[in-house]
């Protein structure tokens, strides 16, 4: 009977496998982001964001928009926390106001 040798230990293949997979998702990731840095510098997802604000006008909770403003220039000129994430500016809205402007920003940046 012919025996096969087979120099690799068991799951080498597999785990051989997963690395090349794992490659091919970080590769794919970097590249959404590298396009979204370049949509940032042509301004494009800047314009979007202003829509979904001007959107944001456009219902019941124009209030709360003025409240989102309000923080923003509060941060910039008491020179608050320089770290501030977008998440933490909206949470100056309720959460239906949140929601409309982050579903408009969603739908409209991919």
């Amino acid at each position: 009977m012919l025996q096969v040798y087979n120099p690799d230990p068991p799951g080498y293949r597999e785990m051989m496998q997963y690395e090349e997979d794992s490659q091919r998702a970080s590769d794919a990731a970097e590249e959404k982001k590298q396009e979204i840095l370049e949509k940032l510098e042509d301004d494009e997802l800047v314009d979007i964001a202003g829509e979904a604000f001007g959107e944001l006008f456009s219902t019941k909770h124009s209030d709360e928009a003025d409240k989102l403003t309000n923080e923003i220039v509060k941060a910039l000129v008491l020179g608050c926390n320089k770290d501030m994430t977008v998440r933490q500016l909206l949470s100056h809205l309720s959460l239906e106001a949140e929601k409309i402007v982050t579903d408009y920003i969603f739908t409209h940046a991919n």
